[in-house]
């Protein structure tokens, strides 16, 4: 069956595309390796992007005229005050990627709403805005965690991965698909002695990163859907890989019909004219596993 370009956009536009940074300042390096806080030289490999990628990116963004979605946790937001409150006087949304790269499948619910609300008050104070969307930072999602970022004032997610366009989950919390070949991590991950993540492989040509991105944007304004990017000031931020950020958004502006929204933009759009999804969507395969084994019981 031919895959047809949908019309689910505002103003008929073709596709949606969300710039996303995800700023943990090397709290999600420490979360996987803590012993990275004893070796400074690897931990500065993380560090990089507070001294110098978040103000590339936002140079560029400017250039550009856009508006991206910036998730950090709220220790992130206390330790740089000053650097996300430029962020966001450029004119980005601060949106909450938990508090210190914990693990909600390890905590209560009460503990989860907790935390959600303490990064969610933290990032609104800096901003002047509280978030309303949320990354989460490790582990797996929990069942019935939309119910606990609703309880705690978030109305959307862009966590999960069953999807390439926005989806409601049951509670009408709104989930934004993200996909780790639009990520910079798995291309630019990298350290020294000894190896983290192990098993790493060299570092990618620029051009391949590149045709990557712009082949994967094609095909989502070709099929109509949502093109989500993710870029962390670590790795995109550097002088020469700040280019491919910049050829990349430069091809995406050379198209009339693409929607540039912020994740809140787009969110706020799919809760009016979006529907539940099918039974059969991947969001409901447990709750499908559980049912077979219960009848299998």
């Amino acid at each position: 069956m031919n895959e047809q370009a949908t019309t689910m956009w505002p103003e008929g536009k073709r596709c949606a595309v969300l710039i996303s940074v995800l700023f943990d300042d090397g709290m999600d390096a420490v979360a996987a390796a803590p012993d990275l806080l004893q070796r400074s030289k690897s931990f500065s490999v993380w560090k990089y992007g507070a001294a110098r990628g978040v103000e590339r990116l936002c140079r560029t963004f400017a250039s550009f005229d856009i508006a991206a979605s910036w998730f950090a946790p709220g220790q992130v937001a206390e330790e740089h005050t000053g650097l996300l409150k430029a962020v966001a006087g450029a004119g980005h949304d601060l949106e909450s990627h938990g508090w210190a790269f914990e693990r909600h499948d390890r905590m209560s619910a009460s503990q989860s709403v907790d935390l959600l609300k303490r990064s969610r008050e933290t990032l609104g104070q800096l901003s002047g805005k509280a978030p309303t969307g949320f990354r989460l930072p490790a582990g797996n999602w929990p069942r019935g965690f939309d119910q606990s970022l609703l309880e705690a004032g978030y109305h959307w997610s862009a966590s999960l991965n069953g999807d390439d366009v926005p989806y409601l989950h049951p509670s009408r919390l709104v989930e934004i698909p993200v996909h780790v070949e639009l990520e910079d991590r798995p291309y630019f991950q990298f350290n020294f002695t000894p190896a983290f993540p192990k098993g790493q492989s060299r570092i990618p040509s620029y051009d391949g990163v590149l045709h990557n991105w712009i082949a994967e944007f094609d095909a989502y304004r070709r099929f109509g859907l949502c093109y989500v990017l993710q870029l962390r000031p670590e790795w995109s931020g550097t002088p020469g890989r700040i280019s491919i950020v910049e050829d990349l958004l430069a091809h995406i502006r050379g198209f009339d019909d693409v929607w540039i929204a912020t994740g809140a933009m787009i969110a706020d759009w799919h809760r009016k004219n979006g529907v539940a999804p099918p039974l059969t969507h991947p969001l409901h395969v447990y709750d499908a596993y559980l049912q077979e084994q219960q009848s299998n019981g």
